[in-house]
């Protein structure tokens, strides 16, 4: 007599179940062209990739968006562009992030962070924040006390945007509906600094903050955040810093054994070391000088020379510098540790801790315009540009 064989149940496959295939779709790379080549296999994983809660998730989980490119700005014209530096299938049009305004000679592109971008019109009187990804944008009238014409003053200003939302967990990138901080700082006469603070919490700025130097303020350089204070880097070395927690203004001097000069502009730039604490770069030729403040034993914060300098000469390709040896530095991404450097031959990135070089723009003289680094997650929720995939229709 003759068994049957009892057939067990069907086990679901893992991309079938409920639950474990978002775990899966959330582990799938940040780079841009993820989430939109992985859409395209059904109708399910769609759903599950444009749901605003997964990309929520899916940020939180990755922490750190990648750097989809710089915004070229040049204060003298309106040829604001945006560069993209990955490679293929990642890479992003120049004219996805096409740069508002850009026709109004008045509107300066001042840089970004959290995913939004920061302009400034002085003749307006006014500060926009604009998101790349959605084309959003919001206007702020400056503070009422910002007195000056800048057709009669000379006048150098920076500002700076920074998501204020502190949900635990929040992951920047979706920032443009959270609450925001907005600074403004400008130099007037070389002497004195002010700085103010909004919120869009409560809609204000706050109290106009000042302080006076007996060393020349010139040429502030695009600003980076370090713990809770923005800081400037001025030509001469020397550090402009807003704590955004106390409102308070403060001037750092340059390290008494670096060997720049008021005329320093393209080749200091301040940095966002380990800890979270302030570094300074300086180009001295084919070499990148740092420093770093540091406790001493005594409790007192000073530079710090690192012995670790950056000989130029060895990373870039071969014969770079044999027609100029001119070179400057035009930017910088707090996030991920680039600097970007200008040469006859072209501008590069380069990343700081691993040394890679990369070259973002073909020669043709030297590029005098700054480089403002945009990083954030390209998700399939937000992003309307649909990534080319050799003519395919669906993945398999």
């Amino acid at each position: 007599m003759s068994r049957r064989r009892r057939s067990s149940p069907a086990t679901a496959s893992p991309v079938e179940d409920e639950n474990l295939l978002p775990e899966i779709l959330l582990r799938l790379p940040p780079e841009p062209s993820s989430l939109p080549r992985a859409s395209l296999v059904c109708r399910r994983w769609r759903s599950i990739l444009s749901d605003p809660d997964f990309l929520k998730r899916f940020r939180r989980h990755h922490q750190k968006p990648p750097l989809l490119g710089f915004f070229r700005a040049n204060s003298m014209s309106t040829e604001h562009q945006f560069i993209p530096v990955l490679d293929s299938p990642d890479r992003i049009p120049a004219a996805r992030f096409s740069v508002p305004n850009n026709s109004n000679k008045h509107w300066n592109f001042i840089g970004c962070r959290h995913g939004l971008a920061i302009l400034v019109n002085m003749w307006l009187r006014q500060v926009m924040v604009w998101d790349p990804l959605t084309g959003q944008q919001h206007r702020v009238a400056c503070p009422p006390g910002l007195v000056f014409d800048p057709e009669v003053h000379l006048v150098y200003w920076e500002a700076a945007v920074m998501c204020a939302d502190a949900e635990d967990g929040h992951v920047h990138g979706d920032c443009f509906s959270r609450p925001l901080k907005l600074v403004l700082i400008w130099v007037i006469g070389y002497r004195k600094a002010f700085a103010c603070l909004y919120e869009s919490a409560s809609g204000l700025w706050g109290d106009i903050v000042s302080m006076e130097s007996t060393d020349a303020m010139l040429g502030i350089r695009p600003g980076i955040l370090v713990g809770s204070a923005l800081c400037w880097v001025l030509c001469g070395g020397n550090v402009l810093v807003f704590d955004v927690q106390s409102q308070h203004l403060d001037l750092i001097k340059r390290p008494v054994d670096c060997p720049m000069n008021t005329t320093s502009y393209g080749f200091v730039q301040v940095l966002r070391m380990d800890d979270n604490r302030l570094g300074l770069a300086y180009l001295s030729k084919l070499t990148i000088l740092l420093w770093e403040r540091k406790s001493n034993c005594d409790g007192v914060v000073r530079w710090v020379f690192l012995q670790k300098s950056i000989q130029l000469e060895e990373l870039f390709p071969h014969r770079m510098f044999s027609r100029s040896k001119k070179i400057i530095i035009t930017g910088y991404d707090e996030d991920t540790n680039v600097i970007v450097l200008s040469t006859i031959g072209g501008v590069f990135m380069l990343q700081l801790y691993s040394m890679e070089i990369k070259r973002i723009c073909k020669g043709g003289g030297l590029c005098l315009d700054n480089f403002h680094p945009y990083t954030n997650f390209y998700t399939t929720g937000k992003a309307s540009y649909i990534f080319t995939l050799h003519e395919q229709t669906r993945v398999i």
